[in-house]
């Protein structure tokens, strides 16, 4: 259920302050962290007033207009939240970046005040007991959750059988890429500042990139997924999303903390704390946003992944020429044809295959923290079958062949053991070696070869003939798929001829996150590529 909120208008004044004048004329689009504390330290602007606005635009937009369906619920005291933070700014001051700042979280991510749907119509409703790890993390920071976005269900595509689809706000017929879709659309469409997303092999840099945005996948474990439904705990990983790159550093300062209910985090932070500086918990990832960040640096260019499109490649030599210009040498990388045929196309899809093995068990105990949820995957099948599947919004076919297929098999297989004690440390090793043999600092590659594909789901499939299919290898799962997953950011590097986005991605070593941040923030800077969508302009114009 969706709850509007709005604030009944201001008294007028014969003579309005510079503090009032500035509000009537303080506008959201594009608007960063750093704008928004200087306006709330000025009295420009308010959290309140922050959070009616971007209440307004989705209003407008994400459920009327383009309908960009992009949000699954609104927090019904968004504004109460808001109120508060104003409150203790005046009595206390500032908790920090993120106080008063909004935040959506992608469906996956338990919310104590909030249904945590997952994209799946049987969970509507269900309201966990506990707050994920980075949600307590982002409340005590003083962060305002706005709301939940919408997902493709069990963490694939998206559409799902809560709201359905969501729909690109560069192009309505295109796709916003899974799994972290909603995240994706609406930080591009400017409904909050931050959102956080999930990713397992592509799920928070593919919307990214197709949105026009940047989006972090972290080492796995650098964020707790305590308190996310899992889609394969060998790779999940919690990743921040937004507008520019100072605001991933900020969100991921406070995302980012040690967490011994979740098995991946402590080997992760026993590096984090051998490279970084942790104080309180939390390492600044701000202090590594340097223009200067590329001078010097070895830049690794994966020529692979070239060919798909000479729109997309055209954007990329752009970024490649604008990234030498700021320094750095740029090394040729070529994949030879056995690392392709372990880890692209058909080898992802087999380690992917492999991993789901471990669905089963990780998916029904996380339902054992859920009151009235069903408790089991065959519950789950007959309540599809029996309810979901004879509605408007059925589920994906591949939905269902997850569900199906975890049904016989489990981590006791064999196959099962051979991933997690052989393929995936062979995926870190040859992963690592690339960087070693260039002598690299990072890889970088147009992160897809081709834009945002056609949306098919199945309630309706469209049509548009501009759409230009690649046969290109897509990188996209090269971060995920290793026993260590390998931090990556996606960067905008412009739109083409039919207005839609592409990204740049800037690919790391595990741990490398700081240094990753301070590529991608002189690139940025250095480039100003970022566009908004202008099918949503302001409202009112």
């Amino acid at each position: 259920m969706f709850v509007w909120l709005f604030l009944a208008a201001l008294p007028a004044c014969e003579a309005p302050s510079d503090a009032e004048e500035g509000r009537s004329t303080f506008q959201i689009l594009e608007i960063g962290i750093e704008e928004i504390q200087a306006a709330y330290e000025s009295g420009t602007v308010t959290s309140v007033e922050l959070v009616q606005a971007y209440l307004e635009r989705i209003a407008a937009y994400d459920r009327n207009g383009p309908v960009i369906n992009s949000i699954i619920s609104i927090h019904p005291d968004a504004l109460g939240q808001a109120a508060a933070l104003d409150d203790e700014r005046r009595q206390s001051g500032s908790r920090g970046p993120l106080h008063g700042i909004p935040v959506l979280l992608k469906d996956n991510i338990n919310t104590v005040d909030l249904p945590t749907t997952n994209g799946s119509a049987v969970l509507r409703g269900i309201v966990p007991s506990d707050d994920a790890v980075l949600t307590r993390e982002l409340r005590q920071a003083g962060a305002i959750i706005l709301g939940k976005a919408s997902m493709g269900e069990f963490a694939a595509g998206s559409y799902n059988s809560v709201v359905g689809q969501t729909v690109n706000p560069y192009n309505p017929s295109r796709d916003t890429g899974g799994s972290s879709s909603g995240s994706a659309a609406a930080i591009a469409a400017n409904f909050a500042v931050l959102a956080v997303g999930t990713d397992t092999s592509t799920s928070v840099r593919g919307p990214a990139a197709y949105n026009g945005i940047v989006g972090l996948r972290p080492t796995t474990g650098l964020v707790s997924r305590r308190g996310i439904a899992p889609k394969n705990l060998e790779f999940d990983s919690a990743g921040p999303m937004a507008r520019r790159v100072a605001d991933i550093a900020y969100m991921l300062s406070v995302m980012a903390v040690a967490d011994q209910g979740d098995p991946m985090s402590a080997p992760t932070w026993s590096k984090v704390s051998d490279r970084y500086e942790v104080v309180d918990g939390h390492v600044d990832y701000t202090t590594f946003l340097d223009r200067a960040a590329l001078s010097g640096t070895r830049v690794g260019v994966v020529t692979d992944f070239f060919g798909g499109d000479p729109e997309i490649d055209a954007m990329a030599t752009e970024a490649l020429d604008q990234i030498r210009a700021l320094g750095a040498t740029l090394v040729d990388v070529r994949l030879d044809d056995a690392f392709k045929a372990r880890y692209l196309g058909d080898g992802q899809l087999e380690i992917r295959r492999l991993g789901d093995y471990r669905f089963r068990e990780d998916w029904e105990g996380y339902l054992a923290t859920l009151a009235d949820a069903p408790q089991t995957v065959a519950e789950f099948i007959e309540s599809y079958r029996s309810v979901v599947n004879e509605s408007s919004l059925p589920a994906r076919e591949n939905t269902m062949n997850l569900l199906m297929t975890s049904l016989t098999t489990s981590t006791s297989d064999p196959a099962y053991q051979l991933l997690v004690d052989e393929i995936l440390p062979q995926a870190t090793a040859d992963k690592l070696a690339l960087f070693e043999e260039a002598d690299v600092d990072v890889l970088v590659f147009p992160y897809l070869t081709s834009f945002a594909s056609v949306i098919s789901n199945p309630v309706y499939e469209l049509e548009d003939p501009s759409y230009v299919a690649s046969e290109v290898p897509v990188p996209a799962t090269l971060a995920g798929y290793s026993s260590v997953g390998f931090p990556c950011i996606v960067v905008p590097m412009g739109v083409g001829t039919e207005g839609l986005p592409m990204a740049l991605a800037f690919f790391g070593k595990p741990y490398d996150e700081g240094q990753l941040l301070g590529y991608a923030y002189a690139y940025e800077q250095a480039s100003g590529k970022r566009v908004p969508p202008p099918l949503l302009p302001p409202l009112g114009k």
